[in-house]
């Protein structure tokens, strides 16, 4: 763990190029390819882009990877059966080692921030042309997504901590987010960019949002890899979702307009989510195609807004992919030894009849119970996997290979990744109304439940209901990388040190509320590079909590 760390920042010695590097000869011989080309790149880049060559840096999946681990919610389920958890080679987000600002971070910012030149380079192809208002907007929301997900891990939010400094230090930091970098910026103004404000980068997320929302009103998107207008009312979801965390009325409106928090902001996240559901004409999974031992989560289907689309020419390598790591049928790679799985805690608290309890295994793990929702035969069940030890306790199923291939990576690694489902949007509607109205909220959350999940669902009497729906969110959307912002934003604490717990040696983490980790840094590379940083980085959160 600790040379994967290292050999991670030892790789990153000088910053990315944040301005544009699509030369001027390349754009008069031939501008309508080389635009078609930067249009395409904004959503390959996702799935291609890689920052340090090491086999757990992948692009945005595996960005989705680390931080579903740093909260606790994704453990190494052949852990729990004395197996090796070191198969997991997402260790340092997990075990909160090595992520300081000459740690594990790197990744995060300098995926996003090459992400974010993707769309600056187009946005600066294209300038003001009416011909690519429709393009434009795309590249609008893609930007906004991108700063929305680099701002909300950076936001230096108030974590306990074992260290007597980090508070102080963490309290210099308070309502800072991340540089903004546009199209317009040139070498010089990277070299001297101050971490935004909250209230300014959400503005400029509204901005951008606004712009998309006006340029693809009218568009039809042609493939889910691309936002369309209900994936912008899903990220204003979002972004306002996490806004409501803060005291009413902290901005002021007249030069921040969109930036509303408390009651307020969930009144628009409420709004938001609805629209995305009725714009996107996406209905939730149904039992059959969420237990789907072929295509289950590894297509994009009916459900599905906006995810990341894979083929043999965009999987980097054998070991470069998202089934590689989170898949369980893996069978050549690390999926089947680490075996991906959820808390005890959790699957005990499941309902029987609620059918995504389905492809997790529970403690009797008889092959009678999961042979229609696996692709292993009755003999694999016991012996399949790089330790040949056969399917572990709490491990989820939920990820398939391709075309539920168990041996050849080839075809195996080639999976879509969804990015935004429409099941996100009906718990964001439920939550979000909870705070105003918890009645109102009650009944929705209900309402989906009884009609998608589990016919036999209730609340039971004097239940918390905000808990109770993030909950049911964890269930759905475990995985997936949206439930590091949920912890984040409601002070959520990492529970993996009760009596029984499945979680291994080192990830026996119980705070209080959100984790010092969960603040991540800027590294040290931007620092030494961007004078604006300096004595401006959260602080080092590594081990700052104890394993118990």
């Amino acid at each position: 763990m600790l040379g994967a760390t290292m050999l991670a920042t030892s790789c990153i010695q000088e910053p990315i190029p944040l301005t544009g590097t699509t030369t001027q000869d390349r754009i008069e011989q031939d501008p309508e390819s080389e635009i078609e080309h930067k249009s395409n790149s904004m959503h390959t880049i996702l799935i291609k882009n890689t920052v340090t060559g090491e086999d757990f840096d992948f692009g945005l999946p595996s960005l989705y990877a680390q931080f579903d681990r740093s909260i606790g919610e994704v453990l190494p389920s052949n852990a729990y059966s004395g197996g090796n958890p070191y198969y997991d080679r997402f260790q340092y987000y997990a075990y909160q080692f090595g992520i300081g600002p000459g740690g594990a971070c790197v990744l995060v910012w300098h995926n996003y921030y090459e992400f974010i030149k993707t769309t600056n380079d187009v946005l600066k192809l294209i300038g003001d042309d009416e011909k690519y208002t429709e393009l434009r907007g795309r590249a609008k929301a893609f930007r906004a997504h991108h700063y929305l997900d680099l701002a909300r891990y950076c936001d230096a939010l108030y974590a306990e901590s074992e260290y007597a400094d980090y508070i102080p230090a963490l309290m210099k930091v308070d309502g800072l987010t991340v540089p903004i970098v546009t199209e317009e910026a040139t070498e010089a103004s990277t070299r001297n960019n101050p971490r935004a404000k909250r209230e300014v980068m959400f503005q400029f997320i509204f901005d951008d949002l606004n712009e998309a929302e006006e340029c693809l009103k009218d568009a039809t998107v042609a493939s889910k890899n691309l936002p369309s207008l209900a994936v912008v009312y899903g990220l204003k979801a979002r972004a306002y979702l996490w806004l409501g965390g803060f005291k009413p009325g902290v901005y002021d409106t007249t030069k921040y307009p969109d930036v509303v928090t408390g009651i307020d902001a969930y009144k628009k996240a409420a709004e938001y989510a609805r629209k995305a559901i009725d714009e996107s004409g996406c209905t939730p999974l149904t039992e059959s195609q969420y237990c789907d031992p072929i295509n289950g989560f590894n297509k994009i289907n009916n459900a599905w807004m906006w995810g990341m689309i894979q083929s043999s020419k965009t999987v980097l390598s054998n070991l470069h992919s998202w089934a590689t790591h989170m898949s369980c049928m893996a069978g050549w790679a690390y999926g089947s030894g680490t075996q991906p799985g959820v808390r005890k805690a959790t699957y005990d608290r499941m309902s029987n009849s609620d059918f995504r309890k389905k492809i997790i295994v529970g403690p009797d793990t008889s092959y009678a119970n999961y042979k229609k929702v696996t692709t292993l035969t009755e003999k694999e069940w016991t012996t399949f996997g790089m330790e040949g030890a056969g399917m572990r306790t709490y491990a989820h199923m939920k990820f398939r290979t391709g075309n539920g291939e168990k041996i050849n990576s080839s075809v195996g690694s080639v999976v879509d990744i969804p990015m935004m489902r429409v099941e996100e949007m009906y718990f964001i509607e439920a939550e979000a109304t909870a705070h105003f109205n918890e009645n109102g909220g009650k009944q929705l959350i209900i309402n989906f439940m009884k009609e998608h999940r589990d016919p036999r669902y209730f609340i039971p009497y004097g239940a918390d209901i905000i808990e109770e729906i993030i909950f049911q969110k964890r269930v759905e959307l475990w995985g997936e990388g949206v439930l590091f912002f949920d912890f984040k934003r409601l002070n959520m604490g990492i529970d993996n040190a009760y009596s029984g717990t499945n979680a291994p040696a080192g990830l026996k983490f119980q705070t209080s509320g959100r984790c010092p980790a969960w603040n991540v840094c800027i590294p040290l590379a931007e620092e030494q590079q961007n004078v604006a940083i300096k004595g401006f980085n959260n602080p080092d959160p590594s081990q700052s909590i104890t394993s118990h």
